[in-house]
């Protein structure tokens, strides 16, 4: 685009036209309290020139602007915006008071949706859910998504692992692929930034065997200070997200961090101390015999459940092993902050320190950060804005789920008759006799994980207004995050498994010890450059126009070395005498794209929206790269319209507004970047380097997932906005779906990249109900009800495809059928529906007596629905805050629960020991695949805050005190710790496996807020 010298000149005499200094000052209440509402913002629309009420909702506007007839609002979260006509003349100061309603609904809200200039909440025709930082907060868990989980409709997020910094996985309306990650896109202050999990302790090549399936570890939304943020925004569906073209099919989630205000500088400090506990043990053997013979040593019987021929039995005493991998966490969280500006520059600035221990012995994590954001007026239409976060992570970790060395594992693989703390005349631990397990205690004292991290997430942007109604925005983000991490497994002084990498006495020195250390480096840079145009048809008509474009580019780089046979206290890898093999990956890619989007406004209630979105991305082939994105959706609110008062209804049916969206969205990074090509692999022969090819043909064909969705949905309040109702309806379809396919072995590989038949489809609604059904000067009970179901299945894909896992779950696609059930052997059962047995009282499985075994779909991850009921109370300075949520069905695939019974230390095995159950019952049922299927349905205390605000003591303008907890208590039928748990981690396909993780603690918190 070229500008023409008439039309600078139009633009710098624009910009440079006569200015006068006015003061605009006044007071910011709520209407039925008549309080002043501290942070209520107030702008004059058009120009650059806002400010935040002060503490007491008082507030004073300086504007250098040409006299004139101007439109001043005031916002704030939760209330309508109110706006008055001004005029600009020659009087510098003049008033101007608001009162501001509630508003259940929120549809003066501005939401930004893809473009830099928002919109508000009554023009969207999808639904967009804001948190607000200040709920993130009142029970605090040191991670922004679990303090996110059941405050937002349509999004099931649930904690992995109760590592102190275990991962979180994130699903707006259920599961968006069937290969890549379901995770949605994350944006903070405008910046794409990186949630990545990236294992680089504990990594998948090295002492797993190279059987890992999973995604475990931590993923970088745990770096985000959650006391930094401002509010949180959820765009579910791909109407809202279209926006954002190829790198938002699975939803995107907006975080806007706190920024300073006009007015005194403001010194606040929190400080929180943390208590976390195990929740629950699980009931162990108590046996006094076991069948066989001698418990360790060559002779030793361990397996005895497992072997109906033993029938002697021999007296054992019987331990817990959970009193000692288990102990009472402490932790504490710190920031201090220091805002406040003038109307021309203001400033917030943080520091916060969080530590905390893991319930597991010799588990922690750090993480110390450093906020500044900066507002800046240039001139009256020129505007800048920047953001610095530097981050620092420093994790003590163990091996997590889904490796048989996490200490979980270590317990369940082994009887609980083993004295684990006994030690030879040296002082080394004994040998357990488990088939060369490692000795827990050595899991606990002697493996060393540790995991650093450094990073830094910076913005700038520009935002200028030469001419009347064009607003130009620029901005540009950097995310750049370094994770190194180091493995030690000392040479244990007692045999164990080779595969255990510790090695023992016998084995070849060279193999004896094992260490590693990884590197993973991800930047990504992103900038965009926006133009909005708004214009008024007539007096009734307006329109928006937008045009935009934005680069993404992403680098990612992962180094791994690790090596075997380790001198006595050397923890090094280049202390190892045997070298294996390691890793040095690297991957790049960018994504571009430009959009356009028209609004038209009738009358602020009816509201018509229009876009398109072109994406190229070099993840992709050239013929493929570019891809359109479409989206439309209207807005219609009755209750704004001038008939809605003749229906006799208004003064009791405050609001409501239908909407429809469709859109579409893409799926640009769901394969590597280079994935669409034949990767070739150096290897030995003859003395020789050859390169050999990887077993996977590449497709340099293959075309982005695209994600199709309609949504239509209403928006209800009443009874003066005590009462809202949010409903949303959604059937969103994801094609060219891309997986692995298995080939002829004719072809000289295992399987294809391409994207296979069939559809992913998701159906499902999502109500939130909000009342409030006490309001008093003194006493306010307000509620929230939330509820979502999500149906998702495969369609006419026509094949089954099941993939292997470590802890046996036969995980599976099957056309017509949920992602991910489990697709396994089942029991045999007569005409009532009973298991069938022989006679001897063990059951069968079907097909057993005719020696064809049979297998079906016997469970199911995903869940029936989700809700959350929140309620909220207050008297004077007292609130108390309760949430709980629920989630009904979505079979567990309890692994534990049945290798506990398998080793002799779970109660089935205590009751065969007892002789309550036939010899060989669990020998019987052991193998049989339903039998380790478990119902993951819970109700939860997720949260439970009281709060007391003292007020001013002294120097301390505000002081407040607040207890809360988190996980408090569980209501389910589940047979191990948690029914939340996952050690598949944040993968797409394996969900609700319960294979070793570390379960979720309770959590008590004391904290201290101050403001000076």
């Amino acid at each position: 685009m070229f500008l023409t010298p008439t039309l600078i000149l139009l633009l710098f005499s624009s910009a440079s036209a006569q200015t006068n200094r006015y003061v605009i000052s006044g007071k910011v209440i709520e209407e039925s309290t008549k309080t002043g509402i501290p942070g209520a913002g107030i702008k004059l629309q058009g120009t650059n020139f806002a400010v935040a009420a002060n503490s007491d909702g008082t507030y004073s506007l300086v504007a250098n602007l040409a006299p004139g007839t101007y439109q001043l609002a005031a916002t704030y979260i939760g209330y309508k915006t109110v706006t008055k006509q001004i005029t600009l003349g020659s009087t510098s100061s003049l008033s101007a008071d608001f009162s501001l309603s509630q508003d259940a609904m929120g549809l003066d809200e501005v939401i930004v949706t893809g473009t830099s200039q928002g919109t508000t909440r009554k023009q969207l025709g999808s639904y967009v859910s804001t948190v607000k930082g200040d709920d993130l907060n009142k029970a605090p868990s040191g991670n922004a998504l679990a303090s996110l989980q059941g405050k937002t409709p349509g999004a099931q997020i649930s904690q992995n692992s109760g590592d102190p910094a275990g991962g979180i996985s994130v699903r707006l309306r259920g599961v968006s692929s069937v290969n890549s990650s379901s995770e949605p896109l994350y944006i903070i202050d405008g910046v794409i930034v990186n949630n990545s999990t990236t294992r680089v302790t504990n990594t998948s090549s090295n002492y797993d065997g190279g059987n890992f399936v999973g995604n475990i570890g931590q993923n970088r939304m745990v770096d985000i200070n959650p006391a930094d943020i401002d509010r949180v925004e959820v765009l579910n569906g791909a109407a809202a997200a279209a926006i954002y073209g190829s790198r938002a099919n699975a939803g995107v989630i907006q975080i806007f961090t706190k920024r300073g205000k006009a007015g005194a500088t403001q010194v606040s400090f929190n400080t929180s101390l943390i208590i976390s506990e195990l929740r629950k043990q699980i009931d162990v053997n108590q046996s006094p015999t076991k069948f066989g013979g001698p418990t360790d040593g060559s002779t030793a019987q361990t397996q005895d459940v497992l072997s109906p021929a033993l029938t002697n039995t021999t007296p054992v005493t019987r331990y817990n092993y959970q009193d000692y991998i288990f102990r009472t966490g402490v932790g504490t969280d710190n920031a201090v902050t220091v805002a406040g500006g003038s109307e021309n520059t203001k400033f917030y600035t943080s520091a916060g320190y969080f530590s905390n221990q893991g319930i597991i012995q010799n588990t922690d994590f750090k993480r110390i950060n450093f906020r500044a954001n900066l507002d800046q007026v240039i001139n009256k239409w020129a505007k800048m804005t920047a953001g610095f976060n530097y981050i620092h992570s420093d994790a003590n970790e163990k091996p997590d789920g889904n490796s048989f060395f996490s200490p979980m594992n270590s317990v369940t693989i082994i009887g609980n008759f083993h004295d684990i703390f006994a030690r030879d005349a040296l002082g080394n631990l004994k040998a357990i006799g488990e088939r060369g397990r490692v000795n827990p205690v050595s899991v606990i004292e002697d493996i060393k994980q540790r995991q650093f991290t450094n990073r830094i997430i910076a913005n700038a942007g520009l935002k200028l207004t030469p001419i009347k109604n064009l607003t130009i925005d620029y901005t540009m983000g950097l995310d750049n995050s370094i994770q190194n991490g180091t493995t030690y497994i000392p040479p244990f002084a007692y045999n164990v498994s080779t595969g255990f990498y510790g090695g023992g006495p016998t084995l070849d020195p060279s193999l004896n010890g094992y260490a590693s250390a990884a590197n993973a480096t991800t930047t990504l840079f992103n900038n965009e450059l926006n133009f909005t145009y708004d214009t008024k048809i007539s007096d009734l008509l307006s329109s928006t126009t937008q045009l935009g474009g934005s680069y993404q580019y992403q680098k990612d780089l992962y180094s791994l070395t690790n090596g075997r046979g380790l001198a006595p206290f050397v923890q090094v890898v280049n202390g190892a005498s045997t070298m294996l093999t390691g890793a040095d990956s690297r991957s790049e890619f960018s994504i571009s794209g430009a959009y356009l989007q028209q609004n038209f406004k009738y009358k602020d209630h009816l509201f018509l929206t229009g876009a398109i979105r072109v994406d190229q991305s070099t993840v992709f082939g050239e013929n493929n790269r570019t891809q359109f994105y479409p989206k439309a959706n209207i807005s219609y609110v009755l209750s704004s319209a001038d008939y809605w008062k003749n229906f006799g209804v208004s003064s009791w049916w405050n609001t409501f507004k239908i909407r429809a969206a469709y859109g579409q969205s893409g799926n640009l990074t769901g394969i590597g970047a280079y994935d669409r090509f034949n990767v070739y692999l150096p290897s030995a022969l003859n003395s020789k380097t050859t390169l050999t090819s990887r077993s996977v043909l590449a497709n340099t064909d293959v075309v982005p997932e695209r994600q199709e969705e309609l949504e239509i949905g209403a928006d209800m309040s009443f009874f003066n906005n005590r009462l809202g109702l949010t409903f949303s309806y959604y059937n969103k379809t994801v094609s060219d779906l891309l997986l692995e396919v298995s080939v002829a072995p004719s072809t000289g590989f295992s399987s294809l990249l391409d994207n296979i038949a069939g559809t992913l489809k998701n159906k499902g609604v999502e109500l939130m109900l909000t009342g409030m059904p006490v309001k008093s000067q003194d006493f306010t009970w307000t509620s929230t009800l939330i509820y979502n179901r999500n149906r998702n299945k495969i369609v006419g894909s026509g094949a089954r495809q099941t993939f292997s896992t470590n802890p046996g779950a036969p995980v599976s696609i099957i056309d017509g059928s949920p992602i991910g059930v489990f697709y396994g052997t089942y029991f045999e059962r007569d005409a009532a529906g009973n298991i069938a047995t022989n006679s001897a009282g063990i059951p069968l499985t079907a097909g057993q007596a005719a020696g064809n075994v049979q297998r079906k779909i016997i469970g199911d991850p995903n869940p029936d629905y989700t809700g959350s009921f929140v309620n909220e109370f207050t008297y004077k300075k007292l609130s108390l805050r309760v949430q709980l949520d629920a989630v009904q069905g979505g079979d567990v695939w309890n692994a534990d629960w049945r290798t506990r019974q398998g080793v002799g230390n779970g109660k089935v095995a205590e009751a065969e020991q007892r002789g309550q159950l036939p010899r060989g019952y669990v020998a019987g049922v052991y193998n049989v695949e339903e039998w380790r299927i478990d119902d993951g349905s819970f109700v939860k205390l997720r949260e439970i805050s009281l709060s007391y605000n003292v007020g001013q003591v002294k120097f301390i303008k505000n002081l407040a005190i607040n207890l809360s907890g988190r996980n408090l208590f569980s209501w389910d039928n589940y047979k191990g710790y948690d029914p939340e748990l996952n050690s598949g981690g944040q993968s797409t396909l394996l969900r609700n496996i319960d294979f070793g993780p570390v379960p979720i603690p309770r959590t008590f918190s004391l904290g201290l807020q101050a403001k000076f």
